[in-house]
């Protein structure tokens, strides 16, 4: 089976391994052994904080209240649609987090200890001897005991292994698909930029408003010259308000599906080389592994603490008297941008330009450039929107 949402359910999961909730918690609660006063939760504080922010922004826009401030509609909206602040992401950590401890807990010092103490006493033993033979086989039965017990420790060790590199690959494969999610989305930012065509429509409807105010003023008595001069001028201002605060957002929401793009695409990247390593090295040494998925655990912790997303939105203003049409044009702007990046897009690297924009491998075809009727594709080889 496959969930091709992002952080959507986990296959291959074994669940006998994992913390009931109060366990999880505790274990969250409690003190670091490295002689500091850190919790382990510490390390999600930062991502848990930002959690609650865009869960609070989600649900503005479910209840359909409108988000005041310009530049967190902007920054909450980039973060909510990358799903890269996410609850299962952060669930996914924790876990991995206390599995770590859980196979760090396992000694397989003592035993191994007392069976080498053992049977260095056995070489010294004469089994003819009846007190030797007594001890012979006692201590040949305790060492078969700590062997089962070794044995017993090495398939736990082996199962809590297995269970957090498939919550590496986890993690992996949906940072993956979020940084694929940001290209696709600065392909559209890109595209709206070039094309201009929804800053041409937002420039028209400030032009027709203000030719219906002239009109209503018409039915009202005569306009004078300097009043028509200044509507003339508040319009070409508003225009060049408007061109430059699309030219503006689209530039900050661009960097900052970049700076996501950037975070995960690395972090993917370092999770992978050590799961690589993990696997080649899997059964030769237990310290080596212990190493490797400790390792494992601070890339995780940096993925979700030290990223680096701002905002470089800028203060949109305008010279006129109608603060409030361009300020209604921006969140008309915003809302049209965001329902535009809901949409799945070709990324930019797979989509089609110029001359390559009809996919004929054929260079003597000449039939028409667009299908038609019975020959256009349907189904599974219709071409994605």
């Amino acid at each position: 089976m496959m969930d091709k949402s992002i952080f959507g359910l986990r296959f291959r999961s074994n669940a006998e391994l994992h913390p009931r909730q109060q366990e999880l918690i505790d274990f969250l609660q409690s003190t670091k052994k490295d002689g500091r006063r850190e919790l382990h939760g510490d390390d999600l504080a930062t991502y848990r904080e930002l959690l609650r922010d865009v869960h609070a922004f989600e649900s503005h826009q479910l209840q359909g209240r409108e988000q005041r401030n310009i530049t967190n509609r902007m920054f909450y909206g980039v973060l909510s649609h990358s799903h890269f602040i996410n609850p299962a992401l952060k669930s996914a950590v924790e876990q991995y987090k206390y599995l770590l401890r859980s196979l760090e807990a396992l000694d397989f010092k003592k035993p191994a200890v007392f069976i080498r103490t053992a049977e260095e006493e056995i070489r010294t033993l004469n089994p003819k001897n009846h007190d030797h033979a007594t001890r012979l086989a006692r201590l040949r039965d305790m060492v078969d005991s700590r062997k089962e017990t070794i044995a017993i420790l090495k398939k736990r060790w082996a199962a809590l292994a297995e269970e957090m590199i498939n919550i590496g690959l986890y993690i992996r494969e949906n940072l993956l698909k979020i940084a694929k999610l940001c290209e696709a989305a600065i392909v559209i930012l890109v595209d709206l930029q070039i094309e201009r065509k929804f800053e041409s429509k937002l420039i028209e409807e400030v032009k027709t408003h203000f030719k219906e105010h002239l009109k209503d003023s018409l039915h009202r008595g005569p306009i004078t010259k300097q009043y028509l001069e200044k509507v003339k001028k508040d319009v070409a201002l508003l225009s060049n308000d408007i061109s430059a605060m699309v030219r503006e957002d689209v530039y900050a929401l661009t960097g900052l599906y970049e700076a996501i793009h950037d975070h995960t695409q690395k972090i993917a990247h370092e999770i992978d080389a050590l799961i690589k390593t993990i696997k080649m090295n899997k059964g030769n040494n237990v310290e080596d592994d212990r190493t490797l998925l400790a390792q494992l655990e601070q890339v995780l912790v940096s993925l979700i603490s030290e990223y680096h997303f701002e905002l470089k939105a800028t203060e949109i203003h305008t010279k006129t008297e109608h603060e409030d049409i361009l300020s209604e044009k921006r969140n008309e702007m915003l809302e049209h941008l965001f329902k535009l990046l809901q949409k799945e897009r070709r990324a930019r690297s797979t989509r089609r330009t110029g001359g390559d924009r009809r996919r004929s491998n054929d260079p003597n075809r000449k039939g028409p450039e667009r299908r038609r009727g019975t020959d256009r594709r349907s189904g599974k080889t219709r071409r994605k929107p």
